[in-house]
């Protein structure tokens, strides 16, 4: 096997300052590894005839040419060595070589004659290392789709040199563009922008690209209205209503009430099993935050709660649930079967300002949530207590859109200081 190796800085169109010099191994003439050396310079710095930066040149690091060109001989001093004792060696053997060299400790870019792997083939090696959630992976999948999209409206590839402004612009348009396409609300778009920006972090922090159109670019806050939730009164009002002649409703109150008292995600709610009851306790791992801070949310079970569990008693899950869009729609129903009615102040998404609607109209299964955290909160006012319950990691930005702290705790602030 004849082993070569050769150095270019790495192609970038329209820049040709401080580019990645990249290592190129040939197998029989076969490129095998492409390896990010770890050394930059300019396009006019570099003798690509022999191999070097041209004498007498300093890089955007300081480093001059003749610092760098030692470090690259010994790299590719390392290919010729490693070829000649090992003649039936593999590339991952040469790979770990050329890391211990380089002075590396993350994974570098492998590139063989198979096919190049592309923004979009890396966009899905991206999700399948995330180990994402069902939902998170479906919110993943639509901004995927919108890409598609979005290359097709424009003509062009998407690649990681994606104008991030355009992109954002084409959000706000496509419903007009496409058929079957829902206009987008801010926040919306806003957590596509999110998503989108996390996967060019992770290709650039393993060396797929070190372009990242997000360094120009700064994302909208997102702009959440007060949270609304039930009181304990409309809470208790809606598990003893009497729903017998829905009995199918009847059993989806039961799970939302339930939900009321334990705070969990509809996601972690599906999964639930009479596993994660133990003793007066229930305890899960949250779908949400497992892969980054996973901890298991052990909330005390109260009477109410261990009264519905004791009902549906005896299945693989704690509950016979349907599925997140069914129970969303019975939520709804059954809220106006039971007169919860009142007008709550909403953000619009389109017009990102607050409306009023009545509650039956716009309840979800999240509205639980929002009653656990929401009630807790008016009790003890303490949002790490109450985070350590609802799975909120500490110091969590959205766990204040759940702090709602109503007039009558505004009112016992200013008795305080009188």
């Amino acid at each position: 096997m004849i082993v070569n190796s050769r150095v270019h800085p790495q192609k970038r169109k329209g820049i040709d300052e401080n580019l990645p010099l990249n290592l190129h191994v040939f197998f029989d003439k076969k490129r095998v590894i492409t390896f990010n050396t770890g050394f930059r310079c300019d396009g006019n710095q570099w003798d690509g005839k022999n191999q070097k930066m041209k004498i007498n040149q300093v890089n955007k690091s300081g480093q001059s040419s003749s610092y760098v060109n030692v470090q690259l001989k010994a790299i590719r001093g390392a290919v010729d060595t490693w070829a000649k004792d090992n003649p039936t060696g593999t590339k991952d053997d040469l790979l770990k070589v050329l890391r211990t060299v380089a002075g590396k400790k993350e994974k570098v870019e492998v590139q063989s004659d198979a096919e190049p792997e592309t923004f979009f083939t890396l966009f899905d090696k991206f999700l399948k290392e995330r180990k994402l959630s069902e939902g998170r992976y479906k919110h993943y999948m639509v901004l995927k789709r919108c890409l598609e999209r979005y290359g097709m409206h424009t003509k062009q590839p998407v690649t990681f040199e994606i104008n991030v402004q355009s992109f954002e612009h084409y959000l706000t348009i496509e419903h007009t563009l496409f058929e079957k396409q829902d206009e987008k609300g801010k926040n919306t778009i806003i957590g596509l922008l999110k998503k989108l920006r996390s996967f060019i972090i992770w290709a650039n922090s393993n060396e797929h690209t070190t372009i990242n159109p997000f360094k120009t670019f700064k994302i909208e806050e997102a702009k959440y209205g007060t949270p609304f939730f039930l009181t304990i009164a409309e809470r208790n009002h809606l598990y003893n209503f009497n729903l017998s002649h829905r009995k199918d409703l009847a059993v989806q109150r039961d799970i939302f009430v339930f939900q009321c008292f334990v705070g969990c995600r509809v996601a972690d709610l599906m999964r639930l099993t009479p596993a994660n009851v133990i003793g007066n306790f229930l305890e899960y791992v949250a779908t949400k935050t497992k892969d980054e801070q996973p901890t298991t949310i052990r909330v005390p079970l109260s009477a109410t709660a261990k009264e519905i569990i004791k009902r549906y008693a005896g299945s693989e899950k704690l509950f016979p649930f349907t599925n997140p869009t069914i129970y969303n729609s019975d939520i709804r129903e059954f809220f106006t079967i039971a007169g919860l009615k009142r007008m709550v102040t909403v953000l619009d998404t389109k017009t990102r300002k607050d409306v009023q609607k009545p509650l039956n109209k716009v309840a979800s299964s999240h509205i639980a949530r929002r009653t656990f955290v929401g009630n807790l909160y008016a009790k003890v006012q303490d949002p790490n207590i109450v985070g350590s319950l609802s799975g909120h990691v500490e110091g969590s930005r959205a766990f204040a859109r759940y702090r709602k702290i109503d007039d009558e705790i505004k009112t016992d602030l200013i008795n305080s200081i009188e």
